[in-house]
């Protein structure tokens, strides 16, 4: 007779072989075939639970295969939200329930317009675009500052494309409608003579109600100092004061909100303004100035010029001056940062700020100059996220005017560039598709923008396109923190469990982001984190198998993934939703079951088939099968005895009666954490000294005493004492 050890044996030492054996029975074949063909049609609890096929299929291979009967209590069980603690299938207390729950997405992936990785995607890039125009204000300006004193005619101003383009974007003028000829006259127009161009134009608008863009042509001939014939009136195109005027105008044309770069210009401003200064009203009559001081100051932006007056002109030697009856000692202290008398002019003697009081202002203007737009910013950012929870459609998004606004500019997209029609149809391309419009337009600005939204064919909202779907990221995240955490004593644990978290915090944020296998492979933290949670060591796992497991093409028997001996290779892959190019593909969602939740369903399967088989002839090797797939996943020892197969093999090994499950269950516990640490049951060389002792126990206890486990045991084949037997009953493995 085969000792029970040597048949187990015969099954584990290849196991991938004894697995191959068992998928080519023809009717293990064809069940898995049917599974794998019609699971993906199943779009209902319902139509699940009414293919008794496919449902008992799936039992079985969760070892639940005596609750198939249970249909409503089942029900109950898929029906549960995994991610609320206090669902059905969480508070059960056998991890069957929730593990085959979890197997499925009845649920349905969430639809979102916009995941939370998306959505801080576009804001990086709306944030990303106020630098780049901060960046260009100052290149552009630059430029202008140089181009403009080699300027020596209208006509070689208007030709300068660049310089000109400045120039009318400053005084807000659109070049397309204009020749260069009107342009010139516009330049060259004697302003003190009514009958010159520029002047005709301004009559011609008083005259009626046409908008003939005159003020704007009249401020632009003001910005220049030309003669009739377009020659320079003096020795320059423009004097200081009209060139500081059209960087203003520029900036304020393009600058949706203050940078370093115009910090810069407004202290180098303000600090050769206030030198000059004699009165209070010279400060706010130069909108500039006075708007510089309202924010050095934090005083209302709508402050009148009449209220300024009185608060630098106080007499703070009296307490009941103006400033302090008013505004208390904000108000006093900005009187103090002047040198006004009681009239509005200058203190004999004194310059309108002395150098510590043009420090103060300069300091306390560059901790606030950007608090409006910071406030403004934040209020535009939080009403996007708000926004997109209500979006449901591309005409949705199309048709709000901010929402628009802000991803033309974080995309980098011109308004008018693209008509409705051309965005709609960018927005819902299949960028998995090189023939879809998006991709055909071969403008990654649209590409990235249709990535960064999740809408259909039809324009309605869908769950998007992850590299994991949600279920498995929480289920990753979930088992990660259990195995960091598992056989840690109480000290160890506390600490290890706060990293744990941590880590799946950062995994369950990242991998949302993630948009390609060679994008997940470079975050070796992601990595680690799926390796730990399906129980491999990383220290183990160099980077290049790990390509070579992503560039696997799991269809292909012959593949690098599928010729590991671990069946988990393939079901951590095909957990992935890419192709075998490594990139994002809705090939691979599935409906109620990705295509990783299938592959492990269907290896379970084979599993439990093969256990069976074994059982069949000898119930030890199906025990010892068992326990050798189950046992690693083991957290203490209730989770042990709460499994009738688990505490069997125990009991066996250590030679306890069959009453042992009559004990009162915390000494089941105790006796259990004495003699099996349930640490090594992670390795698998103590894993299988374990087995081939609960083989010899087990032949022992069913009769055979020439089992040749019981030789490796006792170094003999001539049977077994009472003595000995005893002793080993109570060694721990």
């Amino acid at each position: 007779m085969v000792s029970t050890y040597l048949s187990y044996d015969l099954v584990v030492r290849d196991m991938k072989a004894s697995l191959d054996r068992t998928a080519s029975d023809p009717q293990v074949a064809r069940e898995a075939a049917y599974y794998k063909e019609n699971i993906g049609k199943v779009t209902s609890v319902d139509e699940f639970l009414d293919n008794y096929r496919l449902y008992s299929y799936a039992m079985k291979a969760y070892g639940l295969e005596d609750m198939t009967y249970a249909t409503a209590f089942m029900r109950k069980v898929l029906e549960s939200d995994l991610t609320d603690e206090d669902s059905y299938a969480n508070k059960l207390t056998d991890d069957r329930y929730r593990n085959f729950a979890m197997a499925f997405q009845f649920n349905g992936a969430t639809v979102d317009v916009q995941s939370d990785a998306q959505e801080a995607a576009v804001l990086d890039l709306y944030n990303q675009a106020q630098v780049e125009e901060a960046e260009s204000l100052e290149a552009e300006t630059t430029y202008y500052q140089s181009a403009i004193d080699t300027i020596t005619s209208a006509e070689e101003l208007v030709g300068n494309s660049r310089l000109f383009g400045y120039i009318l974007d400053a005084y807000g003028i659109d070049r397309t409608y204009y020749t260069d000829a009107h342009f010139v006259q516009v330049l060259t127009s004697d302003l003190d003579d009514e009958n010159s161009y520029v002047n005709q134009l301004v009559a011609k608008d008083e005259a009626s109600d046409n908008d003939y863009n005159a003020s704007a042509f009249l401020a632009l001939a003001k910005a220049f100092s030309f003669n009739t014939d377009g020659s320079l009136a003096g020795t320059s195109a423009q004097t200081d004061a009209q060139k500081e005027a059209t960087i203003a105008g520029y900036i304020d044309a393009n600058a949706t909100y203050a940078s370093e770069y115009t910090l810069e210009r407004d202290q180098a401003y303000y600090a050769a303004k206030i030198a000059t200064i004699t009165t209070v009203d010279e400060i706010t009559d130069d909108d500039r100035l006075f708007d510089y001081v309202k924010a050095a100051f934090q005083l209302d932006s709508n402050l009148l010029r009449s209220e300024f007056y009185n608060i630098v002109t106080s007499d703070l030697d009296d307490p009941l001056n103006y400033a302090a009856m008013n505004g208390g000692s904000a108000w006093t202290s900005v009187a103090a940062m002047f040198n006004f008398d009681t009239d509005g002019n200058l203190k004999t003697g004194m310059t309108a700020q002395d150098a510590t009081q043009l420090a103060k202002t300069q300091s306390a203007y560059e901790n606030h100059y950007d608090d409006a737009d910071q406030e403004d910013l934040q209020t535009l950012l939080d009403y996007y996220s708000d926004t997109m929870a209500d979006i449901t459609s591309v005409d949705d998004l199309l048709d709000n005017s901010s929402i628009r606004a802000l991803l033309f500019k974080a995309f980098g997209i011109e308004e008018g560039e693209y008509t409705d029609a051309q965005l709609k149809k960018a927005l819902t391309s299949d960028l998995t598709d090189p023939k879809s419009y998006a991709n055909k337009t071969r403008d990654e600005r649209l590409i990235n923008m249709a990535s960064a939204f999740n809408f259909d064919a039809d324009g309605e909202a869908e769950a998007p396109l992850l590299a994991q779907n949600e279920i498995t990221i929480t289920s990753i995240a979930k088992s990660y923190i259990v195995n960091q955490v598992r056989y840690l004593d109480e000290d160890e644990r506390v600490t290890a469990q706060a990293d744990a978290e941590a880590e799946a915090e950062y995994y369950q944020e990242n991998i949302m982001g993630i948009a390609s296998a060679s994008e997940f492979l470079a975050d070796r933290r992601l990595v680690d984190v799926v390796l730990i949670a399906k129980g491999f060591d990383p220290a183990e796992v160099d980077d290049d198998f790990l390509k070579q497991i992503f560039q696997s093409d799991l269809s292909d028997e012959k593949s690098f993934v599928n010729q590991q001996q671990d069946e988990t290779w393939a079901e951590l892959l095909a957990s992935f939703n890419f192709d075998s190019d490594g990139l994002l593909t809705r090939d691979t969602v599935g409906t109620v079951q990705q295509r990783g939740a299938v592959l492990e369903t269907q290896n379970l399967y084979l599993h439990q088939v093969l256990e069976e088989e074994q059982g069949n002839d000898n119930a030890g090797v199906r025990l010892a099968l068992y326990f050798e797939r189950v046992a690693p996943t083991l957290t203490d020892a209730y989770d042990l005895l709460g499994d009738d197969a688990l505490l069997e093999t125990f009991r066996v090994a250590f030679g306890f009666t069959a009453d042992f499950s009559n004990m009162d269950i915390d000494m089941q516990a105790a006796l259990v954490e004495k003699n099996l640490n349930l640490a090594d049951m992670q390795d698998p060389e103590k894993l299988k000294r374990f087995l081939e002792r609960f083989t010899a126990m087990y032949d022992t206890e069913n009769g055979d005493y020439s089992s040749s486990a019981l030789t490796v045991l006792t170094g003999s084949s001539g049977g077994i004492s009472a003595d000995l037997l005893l002793s080993i009953a109570t060694l721990k493995s």
